[in-house]
This record gives structure tokens, C-alpha cells and sequence, in this order.
């Protein structure tokens, strides 16, 4: 009897753990899509439960699921969309919703006393804003609630190519800034295209890329697309040069809870004075032109950048025409980042120092520059954005780029407008990168067909 017992008990056991070793071999495994099934069930198992607890537990371990502050967890199932899925802690409720802008509703599965979890599943280009409604009380919505799928195909010059020849990409020893941006060290690099000779400077033309890093690594890098395009003799032969956002050599805040707190990206590209383009003349192209010399015509010399980037490439090219006059820009931050403090003072007619945001202040206020300064600086300029771009309180992405193309318009400047879908990331331009290189470097003399127009 006593064995028997024995048994039954080891059976039980038994059973608990193969339960327990399956749930967590199944949590080890499990993706967001499965979750997204096994949460189909009108009913879940104890053993399906536990699986969920355990993958929902790991995905958001890091995160404080009783703030609404959070963020969701994503996957993303190539150019088919993908699924999200949300987490968040509401002990006593009946009835937690995720609600997006557009008043659709996605109930969560309460897994345990307070945990609500759910998955649903969404389609490429699908964009939402969403909140949490907990019984019918709707919480306020939070500036990381909004995703979007943004799968795009790459173009055959995006890719490596075994059969055309390949320009080495140098990286540079970091600088330490000595005149313009003191304190800082960056990290940048140098692409020199396989057939560069210093017989062929003369003709060699210039690009330089903001937030350099972004652009020489994964798919569709530039370093791809020119390779290839430069060998095809579908765009000139030329040196780029990639540079970074400084970071302060001594600590300047907490850099383990905000990564952007040793950065000086935002005084460096924000900041609309020609600062950041002499910067770049005087202590970076100064050592390229040095090793690999190119033409000195500003019509060889262009700028690309991407959000906070792009307006200051335009910026570059606007207050140092001498040195750019070909820019591409990618969600262009065209928007006003002064401090309220820095408007007229309510209710008199004092205004603040007109200095201390320069002369023009934001990038805000380019639309209304470029109109009136006649006549039009001798510039070739690309924008690109996307319709579900950022909306807060600095301004709406889309809307002043679109002002900037109408300006650009107006005033009779060599531009174009790429318009999507996308939101504020840089994928659909770098997805058509190939063709943007095309466009900026086809006409052989912008400024004889500028100075024709007028």
C-alpha cells in the first residue's frame, strides 16, 4: 500500500513537471504570433496560461506594467504586417480595452488576478495611435502609444553585388572638436569609391551623411547604392563621408536612464546658423580633402540627413551655399524648438533678445525664408515624408514639409517631394535611395538651369 502510494505521488509529480518543462520549453519558443493564437481560445487551459504568464513575464520583464507608460512588444512578419501585443496590470477591473485613435477596440485576456494581456494582428503600412480604457475609464494617451508596419522592397542597387567593384569604407580615428563644438568626440567614416585616383579629384564630387552610423550599416546601406550606382556611371564618381553627432567627453547627466543625455546632437543640428556647416568645412573636410582631394564647384558637393539631420542639411547648404548645394532630406524636422520664454512676452510689446536663437530661430521658419529671399539660392533639394510622420506639440512633420515644398515651389527652386505613408523613420527614404542618388546628380549644371528659369 505504502509503495503504491508512492507511485501515485511520483506520478502526480511527475505529471506536474512534464506540465511545468513543457510550459517552459513552450515559452522558450514561442513567438507574438503564437501567442496570438493560443489567445483565440474562448477558454485558455491552466497549462496554456502558465505558457503566456511565462512569455508575457520574459517580453516585458523590464518594463512597469502598473504604469500605462509602457511600451508594447512588437513582430514583424515581412512586407504581411505583423502582430503587437500589450501587458498592463489592473487589479480589481472587469474589462481592460486597447483603443486606438480611430475608435477601433481590442479586449485583453486578464491571465491572472491583475495581468491583462492580448495580441492582435496588424497589416503592413497599418498605423496606430492608441489608450488604455479600463471599465469605461478611458487613460490618457501616451507620447510612445503608436507603431506603424513599414516593410518596403529593396532595390536591386540597394544590395551587395558580387560583379561590380567595391570602394573601401575607412573608418576615421573619433575627433575631439578644437573650435566649434568643444567637448565633444565623434566617430565617423570615409567612403572612397574603387576608381579614385587623385588625377580624377577634379571631378570627383562630395557627399557627407548626418547621423553617419545609420547609414553604412544593414540592408540597403549607402555604401551598397553607391558601390553600385557609381560602377553603372548612373551617378558620378565621388567621396562620402559619414559623420556622427558629437558626444561630451565628460559626462554631462545619467546616460544609463537616457542614452541621449552625452549627446549634442540636438545643439548641433537644431540650431539654425551656418555653425554646424563650418564645423564640418574647417575640422572634418579639412582632413578628407587632405588624403582624398575632390572638386572644389559646390554644385559637386550635397548633404542628406534625416529628421533633426535633414533640416540641418538644409541648413548647411542655406548658410554656406559656398560649400553645399545638393540636399536630401529624409522626415525633415522642420519644426519650431523654441521654448515658449523665447516669444513676445504676453500682453506688451517687448520682445526677447532677437539673437538668441539666430537670426531665423527653428527650422519652423524656413517655408517663409525661402519665399522671400530673392533670388533664389542656387540649391537642388529632395524631401521626403510620410502622411503618419510625428504631430506634437513642436509642430506636424508632414504638414511643414509640405510648407517647405510649397515654398521651394514658389520661389521656382530645383526640388521634389516624395510623399508616403510612413511614419518618423528614415525606411521608405532609404528604400528608394538608388533613385534619390539618381535625381540629385543627373543634371550635369543645376545652376545654368536656375539661373534660365528666373
Amino acid at each position: 500500500m505504502h509503495s503504491r502510494l508512492l507511485r501515485i505521488a511520483f506520478a502526480i509529480s511527475f505529471a506536474g513537471f512534464i506540465e511545468l518543462h513543457s510550459a517552459a520549453n513552450a515559452q522558450e519558443k514561442m513567438t507574438l504570433a503564437q501567442a496570438y493564437e493560443e489567445l483565440q481560445s474562448e477558454t485558455l487551459s491552466e497549462v496554456q496560461r502558465k505558457q503566456l504568464l511565462q512569455f508575457f513575464g520574459t517580453q516585458f520583464k523590464s518594463q512597469d506594467l502598473s504604469s500605462p507608460k509602457h511600451q508594447h512588444i512588437m513582430q514583424v512578419d515581412g512586407f504581411k504586417g505583423g502582430y503587437v501585443g500589450w501587458a498592463i496590470r489592473a487589479p480589481n477591473r472587469n474589462q481592460v480595452l486597447v483603443v486606438s485613435d480611430r475608435e477601433d477596440a481590442w479586449q485583453l485576456t486578464r491571465l491572472d488576478s491583475d495581468l491583462w494581456v492580448g495580441v492582435e494582428r496588424f497589416r503592413n503600412f497599418d498605423t496606430i495611435k492608441y489608450y488604455y480604457r479600463i471599465d469605461s475609464q478611458n487613460l490618457p494617451a501616451e507620447e510612445g502609444h503608436s507603431f506603424q508596419f513599414e516593410a518596403y522592397p529593396w532595390m536591386p542597387e540597394s544590395m551587395p553585388q558580387d560583379n561590380v567593384p567595391h570602394g573601401e569604407l575607412i573608418s576615421m580615428p573619433a575627433i575631439e572638436s578644437q573650435k566649434y563644438f568643444v567637448g565633444t568626440t565623434r566617430d565617423w567614416w570615409v567612403y572612397v569609391p574603387a576608381n579614385y585616383t587623385n588625377e580624377r579629384a577634379e571631378s570627383t564630387k562630395l557627399m557627407v551623411f548626418n547621423d553617419g552610423e545609420g547609414f553604412v550599416k544593414g540592408e540597403g546601406n549607402a555604401v551598397n547604392v553607391l558601390d553600385n550606382l557609381i560602377a553603372a556611371k548612373r551617378i558620378p564618381s565621388m567621396i562620402a563621408v559619414f559623420v556622427n553627432p558629437g558626444k561630451f567627453i565628460e559626462t554631462k547627466g545619467d546616460s544609463t536612464k537616457n542614452p541621449k543625455a552625452n549627446s549634442n546632437r540636438g545643439n548641433e543640428y537644431d540650431s539654425c546658423t551656418p555653425r554646424y556647416a563650418n564645423f564640418l568645412d574647417e575640422e572634418i573636410l579639412a582632413i578628407v580633402r587632405e588624403k582624398y582631394p575632390y572638386s572644389e564647384d559646390p554644385w559637386d558637393h550635397a548633404i542628406l540627413g534625416s529628421s533633426s539631420g535633414g533640416s540641418c542639411a538644409f541648413t548647411a547648404s542655406w548658410y554656406r551655399n559656398d560649400l553645399f548645394r545638393r540636399v536630401v532630406t529624409f522626415v525633415g524636422s522642420f519644426c519650431d524648438f523654441r521654448p515658449l520664454k523665447s516669444y513676445p512676452l504676453a500682453g506688451t510689446d517687448t520682445m526677447l533678445s532677437g539673437d538668441q536663437f539666430g537670426q531665423w530661430k527653428t527650422a519652423h521658419d524656413y517655408p517663409a525664408l525661402i519665399r522671400k529671399t530673392q533670388p533664389p539660392k542656387p540649391m537642388k533639394v529632395l524631401l521626403q515624408d510620410g502622411t503618419n510622420d510625428l504631430d506634437n506639440q513642436l509642430g506636424n512633420w508632414f504638414l511643414n514639409n509640405q510648407r517647405m515644398a510649397a515654398a521651394l515651389k514658389y520661389s521656382n527652386y530645383d526640388y521634389r517631394f516624395v510623399a508616403g505613408q510612413g511614419m518618423h523613420s528614415k525606411k521608405h527614404g532609404m528604400s528608394i535611395l538608388p533613385e534619390i542618388m539618381i535625381w540629385l546628380w543627373t543634371d550635369a549644371s543645376p545652376k545654368q538651369s536656375l539661373e534660365a528659369s528666373r
